[in-house]
């Protein structure tokens, strides 16, 4: 891993992510922190340097903040060197982050702590866990050590198992782009991809408004007619949606919907689907908080599926029949 050049202590972002900062500051001094954070970026530049000078003040055996009263310190500089045993940095090997790494980490920290009585793990792009490495973090995670704190920093907290998201502290980062004057279409792609040119792209294809319109006319047929839909599931689907990142795509859509209606539900604003309220509307509607936060799991749950070679007739199937599991009779 290469060297970090950054010195970033956790009071630098008190003014850019003040509520962020202070929910971690005071978790620390009164003693009450969690096992596990997972930071959503949601497109800052600086989520990593942030989970790092976290773990500075995790792992300071003053608790500072600051380095105007440490200068002679060695610790931060050996963590700024990624040189300090205790904390251990995980970032992805080529294109996903592997289970062997998992299990190194594991091994490394079975051993007792040299330097003080914390030790710290982040794992950076979160997002890039494959199934195998996430099964073996959440076995991590399911049963925490006194003193190992994991910090997850992702730039979409919807590519993450929600088995791994429930045993986080979610913490969201603000963002310096504001989303709230963009269109749908611009919204989405921001959440599809943190790639500029991808971005670009999905805003300029013609046919993306089109897939967008396609995922909520199947949700809302769906909505009318449950398990009828399976009937109509090649009119309504196949012939629109059969490239395996297409597919991927068009389920984080149809997450971002009904959580849209979980919004309304809930009393909040639209975030994403500003430009189909009516079609929020519906769907918020037809169901209560306990149906939209399941489908919301399952949705979530089946589109961890699609990682794998899955057929995308049985993956419709399996998902008409889990969705309607979640309504009440």
């Amino acid at each position: 891993m290469a060297l970090f050049g950054g010195v970033s202590m956790l009071d630098d972002f008190s003014l850019e992510q003040n509520i962020v900062y202070k929910t971690l500051i005071n978790s620390v001094k009164n003693n009450k922190y969690s096992h596990a954070y997972l930071i959503e970026t949601n497109g800052y530049s600086k989520g990593l340097d942030l989970g790092i000078a976290f773990a500075k003040y995790l792992l300071c055996p003053n608790s500072y903040s600051n380095n105007e009263k440490c200068e002679s310190c060695s610790q931060c500089k050996n963590i700024d060197k990624n040189e300090f045993i205790e904390l251990k940095i995980i970032d992805p090997e080529g294109q996903w982050i592997k289970k062997s790494q998992l299990e190194e980490l594991q091994e490394i920290f079975s051993k007792k702590s040299v330097v003080g009585n914390k030790k710290v793990y982040i794992i950076n792009k979160a997002e890039k866990l494959n199934p195998a490495s996430s099964n073996s973090l959440l076995k991590f995670l399911e049963e925490p050590e006194e003193g190992i704190i994991a910090i997850l920093i992702t730039e979409n907290i919807y590519q993450l198992l929600s088995t791994i998201v429930s045993r986080c502290q979610v913490l969201s980062l603000k963002n310096k782009m504001k989303l709230d004057n963009l269109s749908t279409k611009e919204k989405l792609a921001h959440y599809l991809s943190n790639n500029k040119e991808e971005i670009e792209n999905f805003i300029k294809n013609e046919d993306s408004v089109n897939k967008i319109e396609k995922v909520i006319e199947f949700i809302k047929y769906y909505e009318e007619n449950n398990s009828n839909t399976l009937i109509y599931i090649n009119k309504l689907w196949h012939e629109f949606f059969k490239e395996k990142q297409d597919i991927y795509d068009s389920f984080t859509v149809m997450l971002l919907f009904y959580k849209d209606a979980l919004n309304l539900k809930l009393g909040k604003v639209i975030q994403v689907f500003t430009d189909y309220v009516n079609d929020v509307n519906i769907v918020e509607e037809k169901n209560d908080l306990d149906e939209i936060t399941s489908k919301i799991n399952v949705i979530m749950d089946l589109r961890e599926k699609i990682k794998f070679n899955v057929n995308n007739n049985l993956l419709m199937d399996k998902l008409i029949i889990e969705l309607e599991r979640c309504e009440k009779k």
